[in-house]
């Protein structure tokens, strides 16, 4: 399994909460608290599939992390879900 999907896969079986956005040009932000806090970012540019999600940042109490992992298509429909029913 790649890395944005093992961080895809993690977010989505223990997070507890999520957050979406979508910006005025179409791109979606999808963030999701795990359950230590961390709060761990998916994004998906404008005009784009389900294979076209990325892994972004990982916000963590004290520290972070930057990431441009792709994710696919598989777990960017469960990512593509779970944004449409944060907006809900």
């Amino acid at each position: 399994m790649i890395l944005g999907d093992s961080l895809t896969q993690e977010a989505l079986s223990t997070g507890s909460k999520t957050n979406t956005t979508i910006s005025p040009g179409g791109a979606i932000r999808l963030a999701v608290t795990l359950p230590d806090g961390a709060v761990q970012h998916f994004e998906r540019p404008p005009a784009t599939t389900c294979a076209d999600w990325r892994a972004t940042e990982l916000e963590a109490p004290g520290s972070g992390f930057i990431f441009n992992e792709p994710i696919t298509e598989h777990w960017g429909r469960a990512l593509t879900l779970t944004a449409l029913n944060s907006l809900i």
